[in-house]
């Protein structure tokens, strides 16, 4: 046999067992992957947390005793218990009016944004310490009323004004118009809403002057514009058409002198 011969038949051995082999053998098919879930990373957000507001514990008012103060009050100027009328002129107007209700003076306004006020019997005074009670009968939120003192007749004037939602502030007013000495501010020392008595003071030495409600110092002020004048009281609405205020148990003393310190000799 010639060497092509032999070629021949190895080769066709060789496919023989190739195709023998590929008969036998199964192949597997080749696994399709499972696509996997990717889950995203999410980014951090900062968020400002809701401040949930803490309450703030307030103590009720208590009479403060100020004995120093207390212990300075001279003779009784003017008292009055308005039992009957001591020369307050009572009356009525388009605006408001005054009159004496139960043992009471009542001051009335009428119309939004209206002002009316009755000056007092008592005599012109400097230096003094005032008391009376008031009471809000018919008033909204941002009404005021109160006492004018060292009043003239030009209209001039200090006022220490009360709010019926609980809010006080102090003034002076001249003919160029109203000066704040103490802005409009809250104070627990009034017990506000209807019918409810509030006690007002008003301490004045010269330009100094303090202001109490129910017994506790609320404010302190100074001012020497004004050195004298009479005793007011007034009422002011502010956008309710009815405002009705009451006042009783005033009383009116003078200050004793303050007592000068004396220096011992040969003291430093």
């Amino acid at each position: 046999m010639d060497t092509y011969s032999k070629i021949a038949r190895t080769s066709a051995s060789i496919l023989i067992t190739a195709s023998v082999l590929c008969s036998c053998v199964s192949t597997a098919p080749i696994p399709t992957p499972t696509p996997t879930a990717v889950v995203p990373t999410a980014t951090p957000t900062f968020v400002i947390p809701t401040l949930i507001p803490t309450a703030t514990f307030t103590p009720e008012p208590e009479p403060s005793p100020t004995p120093d103060l207390h212990t300075g009050f001279g003779d009784l100027i003017f008292e009055d218990t308005f039992e009957s009328n001591l020369g307050w002129e009572l009356g009525q107007t388009e605006v408001g009016g005054a009159s004496l209700v139960e043992e009471h003076l009542s001051l009335a306004v009428r119309r939004s944004n209206s002002f009316y006020f009755i000056e007092s019997p008592a005599p012109t005074i400097t230096d003094f310490y005032l008391e009376v009670t008031v009471r809000s009968e018919v008033c909204s939120d941002d009404d005021e009323f109160g006492v004018m003192f060292r009043y003239r007749a030009m209209g001039e004037h200090y006022r220490f004004a009360l709010t019926c939602d609980g809010r006080a502030r102090v003034s002076r007013v001249l003919e160029e118009g109203e000066s704040v000495l103490v802005p409009l501010t809250q104070t627990y020392a009034i017990l506000p809403g209807l019918l409810v008595d509030n006690r007002i003071a008003i301490w004045a030495s010269g330009n100094q002057f303090l202001f109490f409600i129910n017994d506790l110092e609320v404010f302190s002020a100074s001012d020497r514009v004004l050195p004298s004048g009479k005793i007011t009281f007034f009422v002011r609405s502010r956008a309710s058409n009815q405002t009705t205020v009451s006042f009783d148990d005033l009383s009116v003393r003078t200050l004793l002198p303050t007592p000068t310190p004396t220096v011992a000799p040969g003291s430093p």
